[in-house]
C-alpha cells in the first residue's frame, strides 16, 4: 500500500495549521469636533430633529494597543457613523449631547460623556446615542435708517 498520498496531505495539513494568525488591522479614526458636540452646543441656532444611535464593533485582540486607546479611537467612529446616520435619515447638520451607553447584567444602564467600551475578550463594543439637529437660518437684520 503506498502512503504518500496520506503523509503528502497531512503534511499540507500541518503546514495550514502552523499559520500564524493575521495581524489585527488598525485603522486610526478623527473626532468630527466640527459637527458632533459632547458637552458644548454650536453656536449658531438649531433646532432638535431627532435621536441617533449607532453600535461600533471592533477586534480588541491587539496586542500593540491599549484597551482604552481602541475604545477612545471606536468612540471617535461611532461619533462620524452617528453624523453619517443622522445626515442620512434625518437630513440634520450636526450631532448633540453624544453619549456613550453601557449595559449592565442588572438590565441597568448609564449614560457617558467619556468613551467607555464592553469587552468580551475578543471582540469590544461601543454603543453611542446623540440628538441631530438641523441649523435655522438666521435673521436678517435689516438695517436702521439714519435720521438726518
Amino acid at each position: 500500500m503506498d502512503f504518500r498520498p496520506i503523509f503528502g496531505g497531512l503534511l499540507v495539513t500541518a503546514l495550514f495549521a502552523c499559520a500564524s494568525l493575521p495581524d489585527p488591522k488598525f485603522k486610526k479614526y478623527a473626532f468630527p469636533e466640527q459637527e458632533v458636540f459632547v458637552d458644548t452646543k454650536p453656536s449658531r441656532r438649531f433646532k432638535v430633529v431627532g435621536p441617533v444611535r449607532v453600535r461600533v464593533n471592533f477586534n480588541s485582540l491587539n496586542a500593540e494597543r491599549e484597551d482604552q486607546d481602541l475604545c477612545r479611537n471606536y468612540f471617535n467612529k461611532g461619533a462620524a457613523d452617528l453624523l453619517k446616520r443622522a445626515k442620512r435619515d434625518l437630513h440634520g447638520d450636526a450631532v448633540i449631547d453624544v453619549r456613550s451607553v453601557v449595559y449592565y447584567m442588572d438590565g441597568k444602564s448609564k449614560k457617558f460623556t467619556t468613551p467607555e467600551c464592553a469587552d468580551d475578550g475578543g471582540e469590544g463594543q461601543v454603543l453611542m446615542e446623540g440628538h441631530a439637529i438641523r441649523y435655522l437660518p438666521e435673521p436678517k437684520v435689516s438695517p436702521t435708517p439714519k435720521s438726518g
